[in-house]
Protein backbone atom coordinates (compact mmCIF):
# COMPACT_ATOMS: atom_id res chain seq x y z
CA UNK A 1 0.00 0.00 0.00
CA UNK A 2 2.66 2.40 0.92
CA UNK A 3 4.53 1.21 -1.89
CA UNK A 4 1.43 1.90 -4.08
CA UNK A 5 1.23 5.44 -2.78
CA UNK A 6 4.62 6.26 -3.37
CA UNK A 7 4.82 5.36 -7.09
CA UNK A 8 2.33 7.25 -7.67
CA UNK A 9 3.60 10.15 -6.08
CA UNK A 10 6.77 10.23 -8.04
CA UNK A 11 4.32 9.81 -11.29
CA UNK A 12 2.77 12.52 -10.11
CA UNK A 13 5.65 15.05 -9.45
CA UNK A 14 7.35 14.28 -12.68
CA UNK A 15 4.54 14.98 -14.80
CA UNK A 16 4.18 18.63 -13.59
CA UNK A 17 5.34 21.56 -16.13
CA UNK A 18 8.58 22.33 -16.29
CA UNK A 19 8.72 25.43 -15.28
CA UNK A 20 12.22 25.69 -14.09
CA UNK A 21 13.05 24.47 -17.61
CA UNK A 22 12.28 25.64 -20.85
CA UNK A 23 10.11 24.10 -23.38
CA UNK A 24 11.77 21.70 -25.97
CA UNK A 25 12.87 22.90 -29.44
CA UNK A 26 12.53 20.70 -32.03
CA UNK A 27 15.29 20.17 -35.36
CA UNK A 28 15.25 17.45 -37.83
CA UNK A 29 17.77 15.98 -35.94
CA UNK A 30 16.71 16.10 -32.02
CA UNK A 31 15.73 18.28 -29.55
CA UNK A 32 17.49 20.65 -27.54
CA UNK A 33 16.13 22.64 -23.56
CA UNK A 34 17.48 23.84 -20.95
CA UNK A 35 17.05 22.99 -17.28
CA UNK A 36 18.30 24.82 -14.11
CA UNK A 37 17.94 24.14 -10.52
CA UNK A 38 15.30 26.87 -9.89
CA UNK A 39 17.03 29.52 -7.76
CA UNK A 40 20.71 30.40 -6.97
CA UNK A 41 23.13 29.79 -4.34
CA UNK A 42 24.21 32.70 -1.60
CA UNK A 43 27.30 33.48 -4.29
CA UNK A 44 24.71 34.26 -7.73
CA UNK A 45 25.29 30.71 -9.26
CA UNK A 46 22.49 29.18 -11.17
CA UNK A 47 23.36 25.59 -11.92
CA UNK A 48 21.93 23.96 -15.05
CA UNK A 49 22.16 22.08 -18.23
CA UNK A 50 21.36 22.02 -21.58
CA UNK A 51 19.92 18.92 -22.82
CA UNK A 52 20.54 17.52 -26.23
CA UNK A 53 18.10 14.97 -26.96
CA UNK A 54 19.33 13.09 -30.28
CA UNK A 55 17.96 11.00 -32.87
CA UNK A 56 19.33 7.59 -33.39
CA UNK A 57 22.21 8.21 -36.01
CA UNK A 58 22.36 12.27 -35.19
CA UNK A 59 25.55 13.36 -33.72
CA UNK A 60 26.53 16.45 -32.12
CA UNK A 61 29.89 18.79 -31.37
CA UNK A 62 31.90 18.68 -28.24
CA UNK A 63 33.53 22.36 -27.37
CA UNK A 64 36.63 21.92 -29.60
CA UNK A 65 34.85 19.63 -32.86
CA UNK A 66 37.56 20.45 -35.36
CA UNK A 67 37.91 22.53 -37.93
CA UNK A 68 34.33 22.18 -39.13
CA UNK A 69 32.51 21.79 -36.35
CA UNK A 70 30.13 24.13 -34.55
CA UNK A 71 30.09 23.61 -30.63
CA UNK A 72 27.41 24.33 -28.61
CA UNK A 73 27.34 28.34 -27.78
CA UNK A 74 24.96 30.20 -25.09
CA UNK A 75 24.03 33.76 -25.70
CA UNK A 76 23.55 35.27 -22.73
CA UNK A 77 23.00 39.21 -23.94
CA UNK A 78 19.21 39.54 -23.90
CA UNK A 79 19.09 38.50 -19.92
CA UNK A 80 19.14 41.11 -17.12
CA UNK A 81 21.22 40.14 -14.30
CA UNK A 82 23.04 37.22 -16.08
CA UNK A 83 26.04 38.03 -16.73
CA UNK A 84 28.13 34.91 -17.43
CA UNK A 85 27.35 31.88 -18.45
CA UNK A 86 29.70 28.61 -18.37
CA UNK A 87 29.32 25.34 -20.45
CA UNK A 88 30.95 22.57 -19.13
CA UNK A 89 31.54 19.34 -21.70
CA UNK A 90 31.56 15.70 -20.60
CA UNK A 91 34.25 13.38 -22.18
CA UNK A 92 33.40 13.09 -25.97
CA UNK A 93 34.11 10.72 -27.96
CA UNK A 94 36.38 10.37 -31.18
CA UNK A 95 34.36 10.65 -34.19
CA UNK A 96 35.32 9.29 -37.84
CA UNK A 97 32.98 10.56 -40.89
CA UNK A 98 34.80 8.78 -43.62
CA UNK A 99 36.75 12.02 -44.44
CA UNK A 100 37.68 13.95 -41.28
CA UNK A 101 37.88 13.16 -37.56
CA UNK A 102 36.42 15.48 -34.73
CA UNK A 103 35.03 15.24 -31.15
CA UNK A 104 31.42 14.84 -29.92
CA UNK A 105 28.35 13.00 -28.79
CA UNK A 106 25.98 10.38 -30.64
CA UNK A 107 24.40 9.62 -27.83
CA UNK A 108 21.94 12.03 -26.12
CA UNK A 109 23.77 14.62 -24.09
CA UNK A 110 23.31 17.48 -21.44
CA UNK A 111 26.18 19.49 -21.11
CA UNK A 112 26.54 21.09 -17.32
CA UNK A 113 26.31 25.06 -17.71
CA UNK A 114 26.14 28.06 -14.70
CA UNK A 115 24.67 30.93 -14.80
CA UNK A 116 26.33 33.89 -13.10
CA UNK A 117 23.99 36.68 -11.67
CA UNK A 118 24.92 40.15 -11.08
CA UNK A 119 23.36 39.66 -7.92
CA UNK A 120 22.88 37.12 -6.00
CA UNK A 121 19.18 37.60 -5.16
CA UNK A 122 18.30 39.34 -8.47
CA UNK A 123 14.90 38.18 -9.33
CA UNK A 124 15.70 37.29 -13.35
CA UNK A 125 14.40 35.65 -16.27
CA UNK A 126 16.70 32.95 -18.17
CA UNK A 127 16.53 34.69 -21.75
CA UNK A 128 19.12 33.34 -24.56
CA UNK A 129 19.83 31.72 -27.69
CA UNK A 130 21.57 28.59 -28.06
CA UNK A 131 23.48 27.69 -31.44
CA UNK A 132 24.74 24.20 -32.30
CA UNK A 133 25.38 21.43 -34.61
CA UNK A 134 23.74 18.64 -34.76
CA UNK A 135 24.74 16.09 -37.95
CA UNK A 136 23.97 12.84 -39.69
CA UNK A 137 25.58 12.85 -43.05
CA UNK A 138 26.11 16.86 -43.07
CA UNK A 139 25.81 18.91 -40.50
CA UNK A 140 22.74 21.24 -39.63
CA UNK A 141 23.21 24.51 -37.41
CA UNK A 142 20.70 24.61 -34.92
CA UNK A 143 19.09 27.59 -33.22
CA UNK A 144 16.85 28.17 -30.90
CA UNK A 145 16.01 30.75 -28.13
CA UNK A 146 14.43 30.26 -24.75
CA UNK A 147 13.08 32.01 -22.30
CA UNK A 148 11.66 31.09 -18.74
CA UNK A 149 11.57 32.10 -15.18
CA UNK A 150 13.54 29.52 -13.54
CA UNK A 151 12.22 30.28 -9.84
CA UNK A 152 8.51 29.51 -11.00
CA UNK A 153 8.90 25.60 -10.07
CA UNK A 154 12.08 26.28 -8.19
CA UNK A 155 11.56 22.61 -6.18
CA UNK A 156 10.59 20.35 -9.47
CA UNK A 157 12.03 16.98 -8.12
CA UNK A 158 12.33 16.30 -12.12
CA UNK A 159 14.51 19.47 -13.25
CA UNK A 160 16.93 19.29 -9.93
CA UNK A 161 17.93 15.62 -10.58
CA UNK A 162 18.43 16.20 -14.44
CA UNK A 163 20.83 19.00 -13.56
CA UNK A 164 22.62 16.76 -11.13
CA UNK A 165 23.09 13.93 -13.18
CA UNK A 166 24.64 16.68 -15.86
CA UNK A 167 26.97 17.72 -13.06
CA UNK A 168 27.88 14.26 -11.74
Amino acid sequence: MIRAASLTLMLLMSTQAHAASSQWQESEGGSVRLVTVGLPDGDGRLRGALEIDLKPGWKTYWRNPGSAGIPPQIDISRSAHISAAELQYPAPERIHDGETQWAGYTQSVALPVTFTLDQANAVTLIDVDVFLGICETICIPFQASFTFDPAADADNISDALTVRRAFA
